[in-house]
């Protein structure tokens, strides 16, 4: 099976099962007051719920991607939706919130196994000069998430019961497992001679900047964005269906950022793309205290949140593959775990901007954020500026699927 023939169906596919762990990682918080108060907790232990989450697949992630590095993606894929599609069955099951958390762990680990799995199959599977836009194909299930699925998996804990939220996300992990068993070519990356060699990438100073890039980047949006609620309080005079509006928007955004960012990746390399991005969101982010204000200009605002947050991952993804195709499940896992630890650090960060900030804390968010989006595009521009002596790769190393004869 040639690249092209693989790669139109499969892409969307992926970007399913992304679609799924990204309504997982995220819809939690929206049903935490039903499950505190079924499950008879307090709603700030009950937020351990979210955090144990964010924080097994931020140390997961490179593990795993380093143990299942040989193995052909796709049992790598059918294997880590198994495990998620487990996790939220035994979410969905719990009468107790310490066998929701080990639930929650189990589903974590799933998900961090198949995030950089999709993403490096989706790389392999497409044509060198159409692999920014593949990966942007998948990481635009991540995207949807946040306006599509997350939004409804709340309503459905609202409507019915918080488990049916979870009996709805296995429901659809064991979908994509059966489809990815089924639709999806082996895939297999070129073999480093062991566990050593396929580690020696993550030493590359490059790796070490880019995955800087993306924490500074990640902890800095989430400064503000886990706590939007207040935030955009003066815009929405407290009225929730206009936050889920202004919600909405920013989801919606964040998929043609997504977009955007795959395809200029793929016109102009990654390194302008991701300057620019990141350049963008600094702005968003130290002009929220003039755009909160009213609901126009919090639109306008979310708006360019989601193009600029978003268009970030693709190009940090291409320069992570290219740095080390053979090592490829590794360094998209260091980037996936850099993101779920900005996802962690935003919010805990963000609370004591907010406890020790008084009456200006919430503008404080923003421009905190601002300056630590700032300290990305410095590591970023440093890792533009690095070069190795030996490159990790050639041409001939670039990862290709079974049975391809070019």
């Amino acid at each position: 099976m040639t690249r092209t023939q693989a790669r139109l169906p499969v892409t969307p596919l992926l970007a399913v099962g992304a679609f799924a762990i990204g309504t997982d990682t995220f819809v939690v918080a929206g049903v935490l007051p039903e499950v505190a108060r079924d499950l008879e907790a307090s709603l700030a232990d009950t937020g351990w719920v979210s955090t144990v989450f964010a924080l097994t697949y931020a140390v997961l992630a490179p593990v795993l991607g380093a143990l299942t590095g040989r193995l052909e993606r796709r049992s790598v894929l059918v294997l880590s939706l198994t495990v998620f599609t487990v996790g939220n069955v035994a979410s969905a099951l719990s009468t107790g919130l310490a066998a929701l958390l080990a639930a929650r762990i189990l589903t974590a680990a799933g998900a961090a196994l198949y995030i950089p799995a999709a993403s490096a199959s989706a790389a392999a599977l497409a044509a060198p000069e159409r692999r920014g836009r593949a990966m942007a194909v998948v990481l635009g299930g991540l995207s949807a998430a946040t306006f599509a699925g997350v939004p409804f998996g709340t309503w459905l804990a609202a409507d019915l019961h918080w488990s049916a939220t979870f009996w709805l996300l296995a429901g659809l992990g064991a979908v994509c497992a059966v489809a990815v068993a089924g639709g999806l070519p082996e895939v297999r990356l070129p073999a480093a001679p062991g566990l050593a060699a396929r580690l020696a990438p993550a030493r590359d100073p490059r790796v070490l900047c880019a995955v800087l890039t993306t924490l500074a980047f990640m902890t800095g949006g989430y400064l503000a964005l886990t706590y939007i609620g207040a935030v955009l309080a003066p815009a929405t005079d407290g009225d929730g269906t206009t936050l889920a509006v202004l919600l909405l928007v920013f989801g919606v955004f964040a998929v043609g950022g997504t977009m955007i960012g795959g395809r200029a990746t793929d016109r102009w390399g990654p390194t302008p793309v991701l300057l620019a991005s990141v350049a963008g969101l600094a702005a968003v982010l130290v002009t929220l205290p003039l755009t909160r204000d009213s609901l126009a200009t919090a639109m306008v605002g979310m708006a360019a949140w989601g193009v600029t947050a978003m268009a970030t991952q693709p190009p940090q993804q291409h320069r992570l593959f290219a740095i080390a195709p053979t090592s490829g499940p590794l360094l998209l896992s260091l980037n996936s775990s850099a993101t779920f630890a900005g996802i962690s650090l935003g919010g805990f960060i963000g609370g004591r901007v907010l406890e020790h900030g008084g009456a200006h804390g919430v503008d404080r968010l923003g421009q905190f954020g601002a300056a630590l989006a700032a300290v990305g595009l410095l590591t970023a521009l440093l890792g533009a500026r690095l070069r190795t002596a030996e490159p990790h790769t050639d041409a001939a190393s670039a990862p290709v699927p079974a049975g391809d004869p070019g």
